[in-house]
């Protein structure tokens, strides 16, 4: 019989008999897990955790080989552990792990080959050691440039920045190669996708606006969503066709970090979630007796951001409190710290945990 004390948050999850009882695909009679939890309450929060996880991402899982998922995880956060660790990474150090078990165990990312118009004919990105024959635009001062292409598109480039263009950008398609930062506000155009060639990331929009920090000297690329829909794809350069793969969708709020030491693509959310549309005045969020299942969807609509939490647990919950222009974390501090919950946020939405309220 498996010894359940030893398990860790990814042997719950992975566990086929823990997810058929979350996912109520056991019989009602077999009171094991309810019996179980009852008796150990030391772990009540990582089957809480297990929990969330399972009902959030509720897939197949592939078959893995045993250590897998473990190996994996303890790869990744030994490569994203650098002397002076990034903001969102010590925001999100569990959430980045998190990702990985849902990559590995739950199959919540697609690897698949594409390719976009097609990598192997494409010159290397700006800042490269290959030479490519184009437009340049440099900012080497300290002050952002801002400048418009042909198609209406607007680029604000910020400092010690490079872009390059073909002489014939927007006759056939809309490609740029970025070395540095810069925040685009594309026009829209669904027959000429538009894309950013940072490095090893590729980035494909429609029409809307995000910004891309992508310094050779830094350990990270990230592209981060302000209005629209933004695809963030990785090259493969190993293969023997230069293709794409490692897709993730970004909407607003959110963003895709590129971490290089192990070449993987993060899903989280950007370090100040701002409201969706920027409404004039401040809205006012006033609850007064409100359920917590009616305070968060409040913030899901507000921030565009999705909340994942067990309803069941958070049933009786309610709020009272007036919130205005605090930042969005600050606000789930607050509610946390009056029923006595957490978060953390996984793979690009937050995920709340807690007790029931009485």
């Amino acid at each position: 019989m498996k010894n359940y004390l030893h398990y860790r948050l990814e042997d719950f999850v992975q566990d086929p008999y823990f997810r058929q009882w979350v996912l109520g695909q056991v019989p009602s009679e077999d009171s094991f897990w309810p019996t179980w939890e009852a008796n150990h309450p030391e772990q009540q929060e990582i089957l809480e955790q297990a929990r969330t996880l399972i009902i959030a991402f509720q897939c197949e899982p592939l078959p893995t080989a045993p250590g897998e998922i473990q190996r994996a995880i303890e790869q990744i956060l030994s490569a994203t552990r650098p002397r002076h660790q990034p903001s969102w990474l010590r925001r999100y150090g569990w959430s980045v792990a998190a990702s990985v078990l849902v990559v590995v165990g739950l199959s919540y990312w697609v690897l698949s080959e594409r390719t976009v118009a097609d990598p192997e004919s494409r010159p290397a990105a700006a800042g490269t050691s290959t030479s490519y024959a184009g437009i340049e635009k440099v900012n080497d001062g300290e002050d952002p440039k801002v400048f418009e292409l042909s198609d209406g598109t607007r680029i604000t480039l910020h400092k010690h920045s490079k872009l390059r263009l073909a002489p014939d950008y927007g006759h056939s398609e809309r490609v740029v190669y970025l070395s540095g930062e810069a925040f685009f506000e594309v026009v829209k155009n669904p027959e000429k996708p538009f894309l950013v060639y940072t490095g090893e990331v590729v980035t494909k929009v429609l029409g809307t606006s995000f910004q891309v920090v992508a310094y050779e000297e830094q350990a990270n690329i990230s592209v981060a969503v302000k209005t629209g829909k933004v695809t963030v794809l990785k090259q493969n350069q190993s293969a023997a066709k230069p293709s794409l793969s490692d897709e993730i969708v970004l909407t607003p709020n959110q963003q895709a970090v590129y971490i290089k030491a192990n070449e993987r693509l993060v899903k989280t959310l950007v370090e100040q979630p701002i409201l969706i549309g920027r409404p004039v005045p401040y809205p006012t969020f006033e609850f007064d007796g409100t359920p917590l299942t009616e305070v968060l969807a409040s913030f899901e609509k507000a921030y565009g951001v999705k909340i994942i939490f067990d309803e069941e647990v958070f049933k009786n919950c309610n709020l009272n409190a007036t919130l205005t222009n605090e930042p969005l974390f600050e606000k789930l501090d607050l509610i946390c710290e009056t029923i006595q919950a957490r978060y953390e946020v996984v793979d690009g939405q937050v995920v709340m945990y807690g007790k029931k309220c009485p």
